[in-house]
């Protein structure tokens, strides 16, 4: 994306790209999401949902959508991250999916499938439309989702090249650490 946020556009996909709105910069933990506006935006720049002004949402809807958000991405890392994944993971993301209820609804033909999930006020119909853009990457091969090999990155990512073998949540940070690691230590052994 080639305008400036505070998001990291490295996971490939907006379950990765969520869960990685809550990262270690510097050995501090930062969460991107702190307010109802900082979800919106998110969504809007991942394609999640239309962009635009926030909707207007009463304070307890913003609250109810933050706190999704949160436990979404939550969830999404307890089922995706390879190195903490476990059993139960899935069922515990279902159980946080399951407060995202929306209507299955027909809707006219506009090359895409006709078929649309309604929520019943916008910031439900903005929760859904995270959950259903997340759990999308169950399509993927499991295998595909990664945790950059940095020893303190927490960022994922779903490995999309050709051979299968990114390491690296980004080449030009992480990849570049490692390089420049390995080369002192050669350095240092000779």
């Amino acid at each position: 994306m080639a305008e400036s946020t505070p998001f990291l556009w490295t996971g490939n996909h907006p379950a990765t790209d969520l869960c990685n709105t809550e990262s270690v910069i510097g050995g501090v933990r930062v969460d991107l999401l702190p307010d109802f506006d900082a979800v919106w935006a998110w969504a809007s720049l991942a394609g999640v949902a239309s962009r635009g002004d926030p909707i207007d949402v009463t304070e307890r809807e913003a609250a109810r959508t933050l706190g999704f958000a949160r436990r979404l991405r939550a969830a999404l890392r307890s089922a995706l991250d390879p190195t903490i994944a476990g059993p139960g993971a899935v069922d515990a993301l279902n159980r946080v999916l399951g407060e995202a209820p929306g209507v299955v609804q027909a809707q006219p033909p506009s090359g895409r499938t006709g078929v649309a999930l309604a929520g019943s006020t916008p910031a439900a119909q903005l929760r859904l439309d995270i959950a259903a853009a997340t759990v999308d990457i169950f399509r993927h091969d499991r295998r595909r989702i990664r945790r950059c090999a940095g020893p303190t990155c927490v960022l994922l990512f779903l490995d999309i090249s050709k051979s299968g073998r990114r390491r690296w949540c980004d080449m030009a940070v992480c990849g570049n650490r490692a390089k420049v690691a390995a080369h002192h230590a050669r350095t240092r052994a000779s």
